[in-house]
């Protein structure tokens, strides 16, 4: 049997621990205090706390950050008011005291922080030079992960290599874009070269998790705002190199890669929860019931873009489902909501299924990387080729596989045409997966929503969406100049 290893959102690091003395008085010394070269003993005890930080992935993806992440996108609907700073941000009008804000940098400078530590401490680590290798590998990765969000939200950010030794290292300037993507281009690389084949359990990364990561992020140095147009290339050949490595396939249908507590067979990394133990919060915020708008509505424009025909549509935004009281409910998202909810009765935040529903998400899956070789090859060379890995997704997304009009093939597009094609299709596939946002920056097109919701909106778009605001505690603290305001 397969082991799989789970990822519990739980607060910080347990290497935490490992740094925070105890004194029954002032003048007692610290007796429980256990240093890094106590803990750090054996191959075991380094990647104990390899896996410990995978615990802050969550942090950078959890409820509140991705709430305001995904409010400033095209494909939501108003949420209800009494959805905690989410109808501001919804109307473009967010603010740096925000706790989500603060969480978002937060949660990503504490993995950058845990994985410096326990990579200063494998340079002088007594392991073979295997595990060496691959410890640093994944570490590496997760620490490129945390930058590559980062430097997607905010833009310069300071570039931390190594833990803070002193009060003096704590407030540095913040670095360049070009040099914050080249520096997760080589933890990126080295990832990719040292990384195993196999993931030791499901939920960490491993040779081709890499290699999937690289593609995202040449696609992303392609657009706005670096606009490196070459690296379209580089992301097509990543991509595809994925697609054609034999180690994952498309499941027929759509639905099957959802609703699951484990891999599926296009899982290329994923978040995965104990049941029991805290569940998806995706769940609370798609899910609904009479009387309670989730968080994340489907914008009705996002509703009719579907083709005929799509399950993306008919299954993954469901219309008219009714609750254990015939109450038809308002359209909702079911990518990641547990039914049984619904229909018991359970609201979203209760005790009951709806806070425990243990469905994974995925951070990287098979079907994005089809959809980045069809946008590299079509921006490299033309819509002529990439026909091919677009049609795959669309046939897939079809609930009758024979069809000629439900979600049919495209064909016959001019560049420009194929581009906006491949754009809407990435909104159909990977809705609720935290690429939107990230999606509407590089393609610079965040002027669909002001389209969209016009007059709704407290600020128009502008150029200064597209980057975050700096966390309050950031700017006041430790000097960081501000982003310009919304």
């Amino acid at each position: 049997m397969q082991k799989y290893f789970t990822i519990i959102m739980i607060s910080g690091l347990f290497i935490a621990a490992l740094l925070t003395g105890c004194k029954k008085t002032l003048e007692e010394k610290p007796v429980t205090f256990i240093s890094p070269s106590s803990f750090f003993t054996n191959a075991a005890s380094y990647e104990s706390a390899v896996i410990g930080v995978y615990s802050d992935v969550p942090g950078m993806y959890g409820s509140y950050p991705y709430m305001l992440l995904e409010m400033c996108t095209d494909i939501y609907g108003q949420p209800s008011p009494s959805a905690e700073q989410a109808l501001p941000m919804y109307q473009n009008a967010p603010s740096p005291v925000y706790y989500n804000t603060i969480n978002a940098w937060g949660s990503a400078y504490t993995l950058i922080k845990d994985a410096n530590f326990i990579l200063d401490n494998l340079a002088s680590a007594g392991i073979d030079n295997v595990k060496k290798a691959q410890f640093t590998a994944e570490s590496r990765f997760l620490r490129a992960f945390a930058y590559f969000y980062l430097v997607q939200l905010y833009g310069d950010v300071p570039l931390r290599k190594t833990t803070i030794k002193n009060y003096g290292d704590v407030q540095i300037p913040r670095t360049s874009q070009d040099s914050i993507y080249s520096f997760i281009l080589d933890d990126l690389s080295y990832a990719e070269a040292n990384l195993p084949a196999d993931a030791p359990q499901q939920g960490r990364v491993y040779k081709l998790a890499a290699t999937a990561l690289l593609a995202k992020v040449y696609l992303t140095m392609a657009g706005n705002p670096l606009n490196k147009t070459a690296y379209y290339t580089n992301a097509r050949d990543k991509a595809l190199e994925v697609i054609n490595s034999g180690k994952f396939k498309l499941p027929d249908n759509y639905s099957a890669v959802f609703h699951n507590i484990a891999y599926t067979t296009e899982s290329i990394w994923e978040k995965l929860y104990v049941p029991a133990n805290g569940g998806n919060p995706l769940h609370s915020m798609s899910c609904t019931a009479a009387q309670y708008l989730p968080t994340l509505i489907p914008a009705t424009w996002f509703i009719n873009s579907f083709s005929l025909g799509d399950q993306r549509k008919v299954w993954g935004i469901q219309q008219g489902y009714k609750d254990p009281n015939g109450n038809t409910l308002a359209p909702y998202f079911q990518k990641f909501v547990n039914n049984t909810a619904i229909d018991q009765g359970v609201g979203p935040s209760s005790s009951g299924l709806g806070l425990l529903t243990a469905y994974t998400s995925p951070y990287l899956r098979l079907a994005e990387m089809y959809l980045i070789a069809a946008e590299g090859e079509n921006e490299a060379n033309g819509p002529g080729n990439a026909y091919q890995y677009i049609n795959k997704i669309r046939w897939r997304a079809r609930i009758d596989k024979s069809s000629s009009t439900d979600v049919p093939d495209l064909s016959g597009l001019t560049q420009t045409q194929f581009r906006d094609s491949v754009l809407l299709e990435r909104k159909h596939e990977l809705s609720q997966e935290g690429s939107t946002w990230f999606d509407l920056k590089r393609t610079n097109t965040f002027s669909n929503i002001q389209t969209i919701r016009g007059g709704g909106l407290v600020n128009p778009i502008g150029s200064y969406n597209n980057t975050w605001l700096i966390p309050y505690t950031e700017f006041v603290a430790n000097n960081i100049p501000q982003n310009p305001l919304y």
